[in-house]
């Protein structure tokens, strides 16, 4: 769980965007990333998942879950880091992917959730990709 953990507000991202030398574009990514993702949570306002048989592996943000921050963030980020270190595609890949499936994972969220939040970190991280070019 502590991956996913680390994922909270793109935390996870923007230190590995200062690794990997581009502090100020991987945070205005990810965090830009954020705001249009809490813009579409206060429309769709959708609830998180009900626990099933058990509690959730951690404990649920206060926001509803549509669509997955975490998903959006992740994908958005890797899109930025494939145009920076192509070398390194499959890893920024399997990063965010496994992110984004932890989300599912740890009851968070919805596999649509998840889903959107991969569209939307699309869109942003191809506006974010066409501005650093």
């Amino acid at each position: 769980m502590p991956y996913t953990i680390a994922g909270n507000y793109g935390i996870f991202w923007v230190v590995l965007g200062a690794v990997a030398g581009i502090p100020v574009t991987m945070a205005a990514t990810v965090w830009g990333t954020l705001a249009a993702n809490y813009s579409v949570k206060l429309v769709v306002r959708r609830e998180r998942p009900a626990p099933v048989d058990a509690e959730p592996l951690i404990r649920l943000p206060r926001s509803t879950s549509f669509p997955s921050s975490h998903a959006a963030m992740s994908t958005a980020a890797a899109l930025v880091l494939v145009q920076v270190h192509p070398s390194l595609t499959v890893l920024w890949v399997v990063l965010a992917a496994t992110m984004a499936a932890s989300r599912v994972y740890v009851g968070a969220h919805h596999a649509a959730d998840v889903w959107a939040g991969i569209g939307l970190g699309a869109v942003t991280g191809l506006i974010a990709v066409a501005v650093v070019r």
